[in-house]
């Protein structure tokens, strides 16, 4: 709701360089509440990705009071519940459709309250949420939202849930690049310096951040796979070694018989 309201008071540009901005915002807020610090070369690599997101798809950077605050407060809410996302899916042990079904009636409870402050309910007015005409067409389009927001959604879970908030925003940031790129190959967009410059700074930046988590896996892998190993068996030298009767057998004394008997008068 945020992230649309800052759309509608902002110009495009800012809502662009805003909705970047939830990446660092998640790795503050994870720094700062959940003491989850990120190494270095991956915050290093988080650079051209922005960078690269701002150049290519802002464009104006016009703003306002109002907002700037919707932009400010839709940054910091998507920020915590994509981190909330993941941490209640370990905390709670469910995968991306019970989190889903956890929380999509108490999120339609959240926006009841809200509804009167941001529709038009004026019983006549041309706005008015009333004068809608509820067509065939327009309720199918408005159920076929409906689905694709609950698949975008289980979707965002998902990713979330498998990797980190971090690297879900990191894929969104790749697929605003994969959708510049094919705008410019099928729907015939001039290119130009800044946009292409942007796009390929972008990837740059999500290769690189690849790389470098795919092999932070590896090692923790590698490291593992170490300290599961039983620790190697040590062999008596041979000259030591006695045969296997000698270690299982001891001799033992026996009497003679004829000693605790009398000897026969001569």
């Amino acid at each position: 709701v945020l992230t649309n309201l800052s759309l509608q008071y902002n110009s495009i540009g800012f809502y662009q360089i805003m909705k970047v901005m939830t990446t660092p915002t998640v790795v503050i807020i994870e720094a700062l509440v959940y003491q989850k610090y990120l190494e270095n070369n991956l915050k290093v690599s988080l650079i051209p990705v922005c960078l690269g997101v701002i150049l290519t798809s802002a464009t104006d950077y016009r703003l306002n009071m109002i907002g700037t605050i919707y932009a400010v407060a839709g940054v910091l809410v998507t920020s915590f519940y994509q981190i909330w996302s993941g941490t209640l899916q370990k905390s709670l042990e469910c995968d991306a459709l019970q989190l889903q079904l956890y929380t999509a009636p108490l999120s339609a409870l959240f926006l009841i309250p809200f509804m009167p402050l941001f529709d038009n309910y004026t019983i006549g007015a041309p706005s008015s949420i009333w004068s809608f005409e509820y067509s065939t067409t327009n309720v199918l389009c408005i159920l076929g939202t409906g689905v694709i927001a609950l698949l975008v959604n289980v979707s965002i879970f998902l990713i979330i849930g498998k990797s980190s908030p971090l690297t879900y925003n990191i894929l969104g940031h790749a697929k605003t690049c994969f959708i510049l790129i094919t705008d410019f190959i099928f729907f015939g967009r001039p290119l130009d310096l800044k946009g292409t410059g942007g796009i390929v700074c972008a990837m740059s930046g999500v290769f690189w951040y690849t790389h470098l988590k795919l092999e932070k896996v590896r090692i923790e892998k590698e490291a593992l796979a170490r300290t599961s190993e039983p620790p190697p068996s040590v062999d008596a030298p041979s000259g030591d070694k006695t045969t296997e009767s000698s270690n299982q057998y001891t001799a033992v004394p026996v009497a003679d018989a004829g000693t605790d008997k009398k000897s026969p008068s001569a």
